[in-house]
């Protein structure tokens, strides 16, 4: 029995080895690109791509490889394992190593989010938006119409309002299924559901093709109302550290991350959210996602329409 612990251990230690090594490489190289020749815009637009393993994304990858050593689905699940082990010095070194690149791994990205924004705090999940002005320009990205938020408005329905953070996130994309599995639900308070996003019409209708997505989709290319309803733009907490774990998890589940077309522009540092407006404009509930996998549920929203007393928060 103590064997087979020791040898438990031992296969835990190369394992985090492994994935701490590579996270260190990955950090290494960003450091150097980030403060070489361009600017830290082109760094991260040319930079930090999934389908390059050496850059910040690769720690997803390597996570995966992590689990997979560990045969092990999640953090969770690896946590039990090492807690088993863990009278083995050299596994509780290991760990250490590994939480240190935790920190690191966030304080480089706060680092890269203070130097693009040395005075933005716009992510604050507090604060709190009344109205939403009816005269916003959006674009409908299956006709191209231009229109004014005005158009949903005044018709005895209440208007869900899902900004999404770009064309290639899965996480919106789950999000946006689960509304539609509970379709029925929303019909009956009644909410309708609106996307916004802030791309192009190309991805628009990429992404409409990809998803098959039912729901209307507006464009607000100059980003408006993601401005009017505070929601900024991170890289700490789009990759800190314990999102790319959980995104490793997506991987290991076999679920494939979307990819953007080649000639389009995207930014996936932009947060989304979730905000429900009632026939004149009134916001009666906000949600500004904290992160990707940050996505109000289904219920809750339908509970905070039912009770119009309900803060505007979520």
């Amino acid at each position: 029995m103590a064997g087979g612990t020791r040898r438990a251990a031992s296969s835990c230690v190369e394992a985090l080895k492994t994935f701490v090594e590579t996270g260190k490489s990955l950090l290494d190289r960003a450091g150097l690109e980030s403060g070489g020749p361009g600017s830290l815009e082109d760094f991260i637009r040319h930079k930090i791509r999934i389908e390059r393993n050496d850059s910040l994304l690769g720690l997803i990858e390597a996570g995966a490889t992590l689990y997979a050593s560990l045969e092990v689905k999640n953090k969770k699940e690896a946590e039990e394992l090492w807690s088993r082990g863990r009278g083995s010095s050299d596994l509780q070194d290991a760990l250490e190593d590994f939480l240190q690149l935790g920190v690191q791994w966030d304080a480089f990205l706060k680092h890269l989010d203070d130097e693009l924004h040395p005075s933005a705090k716009t992510l604050d999940p507090h604060l709190k938006v009344k109205r939403i002005s009816k005269d916003t320009p959006l674009t409908n990205a299956r006709t191209g119409e231009v229109l004014t938020l005005e158009r949903y408005l005044g018709k005895g329905e209440k208007i869900l309002l899902v900004l999404i953070r770009q064309f290639s996130c899965l996480l919106c994309r789950l999000h946006l299924k689960d509304l539609e599995k509970h379709q029925a639900a929303l019909e009956a308070h009644p909410v309708r559901v609106v996307v916004v996003s802030f791309g192009c019409e190309e991805g628009a209708k990429h992404w409409l093709q990809e998803t098959g997505c039912p729901y209307d989709m507006m464009l607000d290319p100059r980003r408006e109302l993601y401005s009017a309803l505070g929601l900024g733009s991170s890289l700490e907490k789009v990759l800190n550290f314990n999102n790319m774990l959980l995104y490793a998890e997506y991987v290991v589940a076999d679920m494939t991350f979307p990819r953007g077309l080649p000639s389009i522009q995207d930014d996936m540092f932009q947060l989304g959210g979730d905000f429900v407006v009632d026939e004149h404009g009134r916001v009666l509930f906000s949600h500004r996602c904290q992160s990707p996998i940050d996505r109000p549920s289904v219920r809750g929203i339908l509970d905070a329409v039912e009770d119009p007393k309900s803060p505007c928060s979520a």
